[in-house]
């Protein structure tokens, strides 16, 4: 009976999303490092070094991503659901040892396996996302009740990988996490009013732990005034200021930019975003958080044909966790939030994060081969001229043949 247009067209139009953020974000990989990468005999003088890079570690996402499109979520988030989560924990607890762990910007994030270096939190994400689709989806079975069994089940489920992440420390990754979870949490039927009390508690909770470390607190009083030490903290920020501003409405053109000219430190990750501004300007930047948005969108609708509440959480929670992180790049490069040294899912430099970022798209999709929609009139109408109908026996879904049923079990 074929596709119904409205099934594949969120389908058609997240891919086409992710496929053009992909290669947009390449194309600002190497425009804002290929100078950068002249100059450097760490990258053998080779302008095209971070990118040929980029497009090798977006080739596995890529991989992975249909790896995860071909595999039934409910294994994910069921079958081998716990053997994820140790592996999430085990690779988390790594960092923290001597021989696998490597220091970086006042953080230890990342485990080096030869002469690539990977970021687990970055995974972790898609750990926390399934633990709490396949949580969520026992609260709703169990009657909607916090239970103490399920309390204590939850604070093992989330909160130990969520307290390895904040203790590396990298609070950028624990709060796009936890808003996530807030979000899953909501429309899995929890009670807004307590989300958002929970919400606020760790907001408060982070602001007092950002104030009581020194390299949070500082990054907060940057945002608050850069030019309180503009050659010191708030120098990239301010860098991040001129080069977004100096692109106007239109930008100078991709690879026209002067701040990748050593003036802005990191343009091609944390700072890709003011690079964005520079050479493709005000309507190139609001363009690219459209992008998002559209992202997001798509999302939403292949999570509301979910057959299920876990496909509907794996979905909109994978969907949520992507839209958040680009948010907090975002703001803290346009100084409405602290900056948080997380890069642009697709976009940023980073061969954690595109493999992650594209991987959390393969679930949605995953979950969208599997979705159910209702039949329209149309769909009643080229049933009734089909040549064979299938026997009217409940499926296991509950769902009677001749009504949309996953594709899975088609």
């Amino acid at each position: 009976m074929g596709v119904p247009a409205r099934f594949m067209g969120p389908r058609l139009v997240y891919v086409a999303c992710v496929l053009g953020l992909v290669a947009f974000g390449l194309v600002m990989v190497f425009s804002s490092s290929s100078i950068l990468n002249l100059i450097s005999d760490d990258a053998g003088n080779n302008p095209a070094y971070y990118l040929t890079r980029q497009a090798g570690f977006a080739l596995v996402g890529v991989v992975g991503a249909y790896a995860l499109y071909r595999i039934d979520y409910h294994a994910l988030t069921h079958r081998i659901g716990p053997a994820i989560w140790a592996g999430t924990v085990l690779a988390l607890l790594l960092i923290f040892l001597p021989v696998a762990g490597q220091d970086a910007y006042g953080a230890t994030r990342w485990i080096a396996v030869g002469p690539l270096h990977f970021q687990p939190s970055e995974f972790a994400k898609i750990t926390v996302v399934l633990a709490a689709a396949e949580l969520l989806d026992e609260f709703r079975r169990t009657g909607g009740s916090f239970e103490p069994g399920f309390l204590a089940r939850a604070a093992v489920v989330l909160g130990v990988p969520l307290l390895l992440i904040v203790l590396q420390p990298d609070k950028g990754s624990t709060m796009v996490c936890a808003v996530t979870v807030l979000v899953m949490a909501y429309l899995a039927g929890v009670d807004w009013r307590f989300c958002a009390g929970v919400a606020a508690l760790g907001f408060l909770g982070f602001l007092l732990l950002s104030l009581k470390d020194g390299y949070s607190r500082a990054r907060i009083l940057t945002m608050l005034d850069p030019w309180r030490d503009p050659y010191g903290d708030g120098y990239q920020l301010i860098q991040g200021f001129y080069a977004f501003g100096s692109g106007g409405l239109f930008g100078v053109g991709i690879g026209m930019g002067r701040a990748k000219y050593s003036y802005l430190p990191f343009p091609y990750n944390d700072f890709i975003f003011a690079m964005v501004g520079e050479e493709c300007g005000l309507l190139g930047a609001l363009g690219l958080v459209a992008a998002f948005g559209l992202l997001l969108w798509c999302g939403y609708r292949i999570a509301r044909y979910a057959p299920d509440l876990t496909g509907r959480l794996v979905a909109a929670g994978c969907s949520t966790l992507i839209f958040a992180q680009m948010l907090l790049n975002v703001s803290g490069v346009v100084g409405a939030f602290p900056l948080s040294g997380k890069p642009i899912p697709f976009v940023s430099y980073g061969g954690s994060s595109i493999m992650a970022s594209l991987m959390l798209a393969g679930l949605v999709l995953s979950v969208s081969r599997q979705s159910r929609l209702p039949l329209t009139e149309h769909d009643e109408r080229r049933r009734d001229w089909s040549v064979t109908e299938a026997p009217r026996d409940p499926g296991p879904t509950g769902s009677f043949a001749g009504e949309a049923t996953p594709r899975s079990a088609r």
